[in-house]
C-alpha cells in the first residue's frame, strides 16, 4: 500500500509539470484519490466548479483550442490545483505513523459532533489585520465572496474588542438613514438636517479615540450611480481618522475602483488598506473534518462544499455539515446522511 501511495505522490508532483489541459484530461481519465475515494472529473463537474462552460472546457482539453481567455485559464488553474494539492496532503497524512498522530493503539477516537467556529489560517490573519487597522487607525476594506466568513469574522473581532461598532447596510438606506444608524451605534441623539447629523457624528467620533466603524454588506450603500454615501464615509475618517472598515463581496472592490459615470472614489480608493478573503484551503478542511466521525467518501465531499467559494463556502459547508451531524444522531456521517443534507439544503 505503501508503494502504491509512493508511486501516486511522484505522480502528482510530475503533474505540476504538464500544461493545464493535460492535468484536466489526467483528472478526467485516471482522476485522484480523496478520502480513500477514487474520484474522476467530467468536464460537466469541472464546469460546475469553476464557472467556466463545459463547451470551452471540451475544446480546450481536445485542443479544439489553443488557449482560453485570461481569467478562464486562472479559474481552471486555480481548481486544477487545489483538487491536486488536496490528493497531496491526503497522501501525505496517509503515510504518517499512528505514534505521530496522537493516538494511541487500542483507545477508540472520540469524535466532536458539533459544529464550532474554526479558526482557519485566514481567519486568523484577518482578525490580525483588522487589529492593525484599528490601531494604525487607517481605512480597510474587506472583500470576498458570500458565505467565505467576513460576517463572522467581524462578528467575533467585535466580540473581542470593546469601541468596535458594526453596522449592517441595506439597499433600502438613504443618506439619512445610514446617518441614523451611526448615531444610534453611537449612542448619540440624531435630529436636524443632514450637515447636523454629521457635524454632531464627527464631534462624537473626535473625542473617542476607542471607536472603530464596520460597515458590513457595504456594496447596499450603491444604489447604481450614487457614491455620496462613501464620500461620507471617506470625509469622516479623514476628519476623526477614526478606523473604518468596509465589507462586502467582490462587486463592493469593482465599486470602489470605478465609482459611476457620474462621479469616482479615487480619493477613498488610495486611502484603504485591502483585506481579500479567498477561502478555507483544502488540507485545513480535512483537518476539520478528521475530527468528526465521518466515513471517507462524504468527507471528500465535504471538503470540496467547504472550499467551493463561488457556492457559498464555508456558509454552506457549515449548514450542510450541520444538518448531516443532526440526522447522524451521534452516529457516522455517510454519503447517504449527506445527499439528504444537501437537497434539504436545496429544498430550503
Amino acid at each position: 500500500m505503501k508503494g502504491v501511495q509512493t508511486m501516486e505522490a511522484r505522480e502528482l508532483l510530475a503533474r505540476r509539470k504538464l500544461t493545464l489541459e493535460e492535468r484536466i484530461n489526467l483528472l478526467r481519465d485516471k482522476g485522484v484519490t480523496v478520502g480513500g475515494v477514487r474520484y474522476r472529473y467530467n468536464f460537466q463537474q469541472i464546469s460546475d466548479a469553476t464557472g467556466v462552460s463545459r463547451s470551452m472546457i471540451s475544446m480546450f482539453a481536445n485542443g479544439s483550442i489553443r488557449c482560453l481567455r485570461p481569467e478562464m485559464q486562472a479559474k481552471l488553474e486555480e481548481w486544477v490545483s487545489q483538487i491536486e494539492a488536496q490528493a497531496a496532503v491526503e497522501l501525505e497524512e496517509a503515510e504518517t505513523p499512528e505514534e505521530e498522530s496522537g493516538e494511541t493503539a487500542g483507545e477508540p477516537k472520540t469524535y466532536k459532533r458539533e459544529i464550532e467556529l474554526y479558526q482557519t489560517r485566514e481567519f486568523t490573519e484577518a482578525i490580525g489585520l483588522l487589529e492593525w487597522t484599528r490601531e494604525k487607525r487607517k481605512m480597510c476594506v474587506m472583500v470576498g465572496h458570500p458565505g467565505i466568513g467576513k460576517t463572522t469574522i467581524i462578528r467575533n473581532f467585535a466580540k473581542r474588542v470593546p469601541g468596535v461598532h458594526v453596522i449592517v447596510c441595506r439597499s433600502t438606506m438613504r443618506m439619512r438613514d445610514l446617518l441614523d444608524t451611526i448615531a444610534d451605534s453611537l449612542g448619540i441623539a440624531a435630529g436636524g438636517s443632514n450637515d447636523e447629523r454629521v457635524r454632531r457624528i464627527q464631534r462624537e467620533l473626535a473625542g473617542r479615540e476607542d471607536c472603530m466603524l464596520i460597515f458590513d454588506e457595504a456594496d447596499h450603500l450603491y444604489n447604481g450611480w450614487d457614491v455620496k454615501k462613501f464620500e461620507l464615509l471617506r470625509q469622516l475618517w479623514d476628519e476623526t481618522t477614526t478606523p473604518i472598515v468596509l465589507a462586502g463581496p467582490p462587486r463592493l472592490e469593482e465599486i470602489l475602483t470605478h465609482g459611476s459615470g457620474r462621479s469616482n472614489l479615487s480619493q477613498l480608493y488610495r486611502r484603504k488598506y485591502e483585506i481579500k478573503l479567498t477561502g478555507i484551503k483544502p488540507d485545513e478542511a480535512r483537518a476539520i473534518l478528521s475530527q468528526y466521525d465521518v466515513e471517507p467518501h462524504a468527507a471528500a465531499e465535504l471538503a470540496l462544499i467547504a472550499t467551493d467559494t463561488r457556492h457559498g463556502g464555508m456558509g454552506n459547508f457549515i449548514e450542510i455539515f450541520g444538518m448531516a451531524l443532526e440526522a447522524a444522531a451521534g452516529g457516522t456521517v455517510t454519503p447517504e446522511i449527506l445527499a439528504g443534507a444537501r437537497c434539504y439544503k436545496l429544498q430550503g
